[in-house]
């Protein structure tokens, strides 16, 4: 049997989340085993050794957003997240077309994601070779089911497998890391790694800290489990600064590791294919026949953590658009036996598959796996964007009603927030790019017309549903405490 949740109603679990339980989620999206796997070698092609210097610029300039986030989830606990950030700011249009930027945006992403895992355990489990495209699209659309089924059973049981994936990739990760430096590398630890890099390195290292930014995406993962977590105006917010702060520790930690393995060599790092398998058999003595097939498993945890956590925080803003009618109400249906938002949970990742299997048709899985991301993240990044601009703008809102916020938090933070979310955003759009990543601006600005688009079709067919949203978005607990009630 299923619910449809009234307006303001919260999930209400028959266990709430406790701070580790709402912070895995955030962490385990982030999947830093799969993002040091593939983007180390990509950060050293282009910033030669200084990888580690890269992330942890990004760790610092990716706190921000954090931060910002983490304001808004101690005023406004929802499952709505965003959602109902941006709504209580610029109103229920401007949250409704960033929603839907966000949601299609992720929905690309991971269309891309699932065709590369889908390819992956084809190509690399099965060892098929040749042309394979029918049997990816087949084993994509069983592995979406297999990540789909955890989050309708329930949050407990959806985030005990988060965990368990998450923390089999962790240890593994670390023991390698740890056993390259206390080892000192091949040749010895060196401050170099950490400089500041010289010609054309110095030249793209923007281009490199464009990537290490997105490595960070799915750490607001925590924001729409605010309803099922116990005290969740202190829990959320500690979970979303820390879910970057701790992968940013893995990513500067680990990318040191793989450039002291080899030598302080960019150039080297960059043209290994996996360059984790090697230092693991050079620093743990053990023969790449085991650990070329170990990591790749350890590749598989990875994702398959990363989307339960993204299903999950997704389903909930789904769930809490529904409620609040910004899209059709059925997606507020729940699962009376497990009271989890069923229905957004399917209707997240269906939309994902069913792009992902046309674009491996229409072009092949290579060229799916290399556009979609690229163009889908656009839509997370202009999310945070609008979110730390919402920040800003509603400190001296509050201010004008009387209630004090601290300065630095909801002015200068999300201030540099925006500064380094420009980054990526530009990326998308600059002219000139070639290849497939030739139509990124192109795709980029349609991807914002189809949120302007759909808000603008919603406020003539349904104009009551955005004059109660911001309301109705926000839950029980959130609206009991609200500051300034909005008006129902």
């Amino acid at each position: 049997m299923t619910a449809t949740a009234p307006a303001g109603e919260a999930l209400a679990p028959a266990k709430k989340l406790g701070l580790l339980g709402v912070m895995l989620p955030g962490l385990a999206q982030i999947a830093p085993a799969f993002n040091l796997f593939f983007t180390t070698g990509l950060i050293a092609s282009l910033a030669g050794a200084s990888v580690p210097l890269v992330f942890l610029i990004s760790t610092v300039g990716f706190l921000a957003t954090g931060l910002a986030l983490a304001q808004f989830s101690s005023v406004y606990p929802s499952s709505g997240s965003f959602l109902t950030y941006i709504s209580r700011t610029f109103g229920a249009r401007v949250g409704t077309a960033t929603g839907v930027i966000t949601i299609v945006g992720y929905m690309i992403t991971f269309a891309g994601i699932y065709i590369y895992v889908g390819d992956y355990i084809v190509t690399t489990v099965f060892q098929v070779t040749g042309t394979h495209t029918a049997l990816t699209i087949v084993t994509t659309i069983i592995y979406g089911v297999i990540v789909t089924v955890p989050v309708i059973l329930g949050l407990q049981f959806g985030v005990r497998v988060t965990v368990v994936l998450y923390l089999i990739e962790v240890v593994v990760l670390l023991i390698i890391t740890f056993a390259v430096l206390f080892q000192g590398g091949t040749e010895g630890l060196s401050s170099a790694a950490f400089a500041w890099p010289h010609g054309t390195e110095a030249s793209n290292i923007f281009l490199a800290f464009s990537l290490a930014v997105v490595a960070f995406g799915g750490f607001e993962a925590s924001a729409p489990l605010a309803e099922e977590t116990a005290n969740p105006r202190r829990n959320v917010p500690i979970a979303l600064v820390g879910s970057v702060v701790i992968s940013g520790l893995i990513y500067t930690l680990g990318s040191w590791a793989m450039v002291a393995a080899f030598g302080n060599d960019g150039a080297a790092l960059a043209k290994d294919g996996n360059p984790f398998a090697t230092a693991g058999a050079a620093f743990l003595h053990v023969g790449g026949v085991v650990m070329v097939p170990f990591l790749a498993a350890i590749f598989l945890i990875s994702v398959t953590s990363s989307y339960i956590a993204a299903n999950t925080q997704t389903a909930r803003v789904l769930f809490a658009g529904g409620r609040g009618g910004l899209w059709p109400r059925g997606l507020a249906a729940t699962s009376a036996r497990f009271k989890t938002p069923w229905a957004a949970a399917i209707a997240f990742v269906a939309p994902s598959i069913v792009v992902g299997v046309i674009a491996a048709i229409v072009s092949d899985p290579g060229s799916a796996v290399g556009f979609l991301p690229s163009f889908g993240i656009f839509g997370v990044v202009v999310m945070y964007t609008v979110t730390n601009v919402a920040l800003f703008v509603q400190y001296f809102r509050f201010r004008a009603r009387g209630i004090r916020k601290n300065p630095f938090l909801w002015l200068v933070v999300p201030v540099i927030g925006v500064a380094v979310l420009a980054i990526p955003i530009w990326g998308n759009l600059r002219p000139g790019q070639e290849g497939p990543a030739a139509w990124l601006p192109l795709c980029s600005v349609l991807l914002i017309v189809v949120g302007i688009v759909y808000t603008i079709v919603l406020s003539i067919a349904r104009p009551k549903a955005l004059a109660a949203a911001p309301a109705l978005l926000e839950g029980a607990e959130s609206v009991e405490t609200d500051p300034v009630p909005p008006t129902r």
